[in-house]
């Protein structure tokens, strides 16, 4: 479902936060759906309820969510949307690294060489 990445230096709830996001955008998760509840999220990821906890918070206060205290995280509406913004910010930072440095004389080759090594690093 989710997978986090303990060496990032992305906090573990905006991962989890990210992840939720992305099952949405592949249609994995759709409106109406009930999220894993904190407890199942928890163990299923090996982490602190009190950390899916503020995940669901913070996805609660963005809209990501409906529902309220006590009840059932219910994937909201809007949640398509979100996640759709989430994954355009995301796109538009990669376009603007990429655009910056190639002005600033890095070949394409270089700069896929960059990203292999970030992407040895991340993982």
């Amino acid at each position: 479902m989710i997978t986090l990445n303990q060496l990032s230096q992305v906090p573990i709830y905006d991962q989890i936060k990210l992840g939720l996001k992305g099952l949405v955008k592949k249609g994995l998760l759709k409106p109406g759906d009930a999220a894993p509840s904190i407890r199942k999220m928890a163990a299923d990821l090996k982490v602190n309820p009190n950390t899916v906890a503020r995940a669901y918070r913070e996805l609660t206060a963005e809209g990501f969510f409906e529902g309220s205290r006590g009840q059932e995280n219910i994937i909201s509406p809007r949640a398509c949307g979100l996640a759709e913004n989430a994954s355009r910010k995301v796109s538009e930072g990669l376009e603007a690294a990429l655009k910056g440095a190639l002005e600033s004389g890095f070949t394409w080759p270089e700069v896929e060489k960059m990203i292999a090594a970030l992407k040895r690093k991340l993982l």
